[in-house]
């Protein structure tokens, strides 16, 4: 880490202590990184990212307690079901792969809040990895089950806090979006995503229409090559399950370090206050 790079890390851990109790944060290099990292290394922008993320984790209880992987019978239940998921190779550019099965979930058994608690906690557990951080992710948005039943689970509102979440609020840094076998059901809501997203972010969305004769899987290895994908994508790395199983077993390994993220959070009476000030500062 460069001389610079070390001093903004230092100053941003020291800025972090200065604010409690108003902000508790965890505050380790790996962690404070992924701000820095996405604000390329703007202190004041990363201040206000951390600020966000936080704030947005105190609003939402529904989506980040009562998270624990070995414990909570539906976050393990939603694990075997392979919903969302890290591949094991990653690109020649060192970017990691991940799929979320958007409808690989019964809407009579999990709530669209089930699934993203789980989405949510899995995402801590894949940030906490360098390459994540320096060289980013592709995520792959499998809507092959997608009926109305899910679908209608999207109002704006949920949308609008979706894409805020990953826009202004995650440090993930996304090089990739891929919408893979697309049907015209989810145009409305995809015109919502297009809606809230700002113009960087639509430019990274592909499309992978359904196709009867195969080539929705040649569209998508124009940008992901076969023998990084599962078998079901026309890649060669081995069936989802068996690819699921490994995945489980790391995370359930990370289980506590996600859950320590229970213990922080911000003090939403004062939280716009402190946020308004570090703007004032940087303007």
């Amino acid at each position: 880490m460069a001389d610079n790079e070390n001093h903004q890390l230092n100053s941003f851990r020291q800025w972090i202590h200065e604010q409690q109790p108003i902000l508790n944060s965890l505050d380790t290099d790996e962690f404070l990184l992924r701000f820095l990292h996405v604000t390329n290394f703007q202190l004041d922008n990363a201040k206000e990212w951390l600020i966000r993320f936080w704030k947005y984790r105190t609003e939402n209880p529904q989506w980040f307690t009562n998270r624990d992987l070995l414990k909570n019978s539906l976050m393990q239940e939603i694990a075997e079901i392979a919903y969302y998921f890290q591949l094991p190779k990653e690109t020649k550019d060192k970017q990691l792969i991940v799929i979320m099965r958007m409808g690989h979930y019964d809407t009579t058994k999990y709530s669209l809040d089930d699934v993203t608690k789980y989405a949510f906690a899995i995402t801590d557990i894949l940030n906490r990895q360098e390459a994540g951080r320096t060289y980013g992710f592709i995520i792959i948005l499998d809507l092959s089950e997608v009926k109305l039943q899910h679908i209608s689970q999207f109002t704006p509102d949920r949308v609008h806090r979706y894409i805020d979440c990953w826009e202004k609020i995650y440090p993930v840094n996304l090089i990739q979006i891929h919408f893979y076998n697309y049907p015209r059901i989810f145009d409305p809501i995809l015109y919502l995503f297009r809606m809230f997203l700002s113009r960087k972010l639509n430019e990274k969305i592909f499309l992978h229409s359904k196709t009867s004769d195969g080539t929705i899987n040649k569209s998508l290895h124009q940008y992901i090559d076969s023998s990084l994908l599962p078998n079901e994508y026309g890649g060669q790395l081995g069936l989802i399950d068996d690819i699921n199983k490994t995945f489980i077993q790391w995370i359930r390994e990370q289980n506590d370090y996600m859950i320590q993220f229970d213990q922080y959070g911000i003090d939403l009476k004062h939280a716009s206050k402190l946020l308004k000030t570090i703007q004032k500062e940087h303007d």
